[in-house]
């Protein structure tokens, strides 16, 4: 379990110790058709775009500074043409972050990030549509082959605070495969044969919380989970450009809609505690999804 900024940070920082690039930007499209809704007999489709950047400025300590934004857009609409216009829900993200990579010596290094978003329907923006949040992540390396990850993320959601404590690895097994986490984040289990192609599995879990309305009329939030197994293959286009594509399926995938005042007290991880919420169904069951993103990857070494 995770918000999408934390995979995306885990993402594009990359590993200086046992990994040969970094990604700098990219922009993705996703789809997921033909999902059953518990609340009609017509089948809902899910669409996401979005486009990502990241600007390391190595400064004179050989410490990094870090500017980021990103935007992602989501809509959800039946699949029937003659309805897509009705019962639609689109919501979207803009983010801003800025951290700071710090190396304690030749073995360590720590990340500390911060992040503003405004995750909203954009109909009615005010105040209560921000969010505030950070992340702590650590690096350790065992060997040339294998280092440890972790550290904590937090965040205010619409649905309460959400704080996550983050551990995994980076294991390069041999020249062609890798295998890397981090709980409860992510787990990608990677074959790379050569300089241009890479393929494999990975998990990712996705959680967020995104604002409806206003203070003055109907105020509500959606409390998005959508947590998936890939299959992906990545194919290298041009001296910086990959192509990333994958296909997968939804595991435990919830897109509920609360009143503003109905909270839990605090999401530890996977956890929600004090969750007196009602079961709202979610408009979307699991489904099948397809995504393609257009990377820019700047190497290392």
């Amino acid at each position: 379990m995770k918000t999408l900024f934390i995979l995306l940070i885990i993402i594009t920082s990359g590993s200086v110790f046992s990994q040969n690039h970094v990604d700098l930007a990219n922009v993705y499209w996703r789809s997921s058709p033909f999902n059953t809704s518990n609340d009609s007999n017509l089948d809902r489709n899910l669409n996401i775009y979005g486009i990502d950047a990241k600007l390391p400025i190595v400064l004179k300590s050989k410490d990094v500074f870090i500017i980021g934004l990103e935007y992602q857009h989501n809509a959800i609409s039946y699949s029937d043409n003659s309805l897509k216009n009705q019962s639609r829900y689109q919501f979207a993200s803009s983010t801003l972050q800025l951290g700071l990579e710090h190396h304690w010596n030749d073995h360590s290094k720590m990340l500390f990030m911060g992040m503003g978003r405004l995750n909203s329907n954009y109909h009615h923006v005010e105040g209560s549509h921000f969010q505030m949040g950070g992340l702590a992540l650590g690096t350790t390396r065992r060997s040339a082959s294998f280092e440890w990850k972790y550290g904590s993320y937090f965040n205010t959601e619409f649905f309460g605070p959400m704080l996550v404590p983050l551990f995994g690895f980076n294991w390069k097994i041999n020249e062609h495969w890798r295998l890397k986490t981090v709980l409860p984040v992510n787990l990608e289990l990677s074959y790379q044969p050569n300089d241009g192609f890479r393929s494999g599995l990975r998990f990712d879990g996705v959680n967020g919380s995104y604002r409806f309305g206003s203070s003055t009329s109907s105020d509500r939030y959606m409390d998005k989970a959508d947590n998936n197994l890939w299959v992906f293959g990545e194919k290298k286009l041009g001296k910086y450009l990959w192509l990333h594509a994958k296909a997968g399926h939804s595991i435990l995938r919830k897109y509920r809609m609360y009143d503003h005042n109905e909270k839990l007290a605090l999401k530890l991880g996977p956890v929600n505690l004090s969750d007196n919420r009602p079961t709202n169904y979610s408009i979307m069951e699991n489904g099948w999804s397809f995504e393609l993103r257009i990377l820019f990857r700047m190497p290392t070494h």
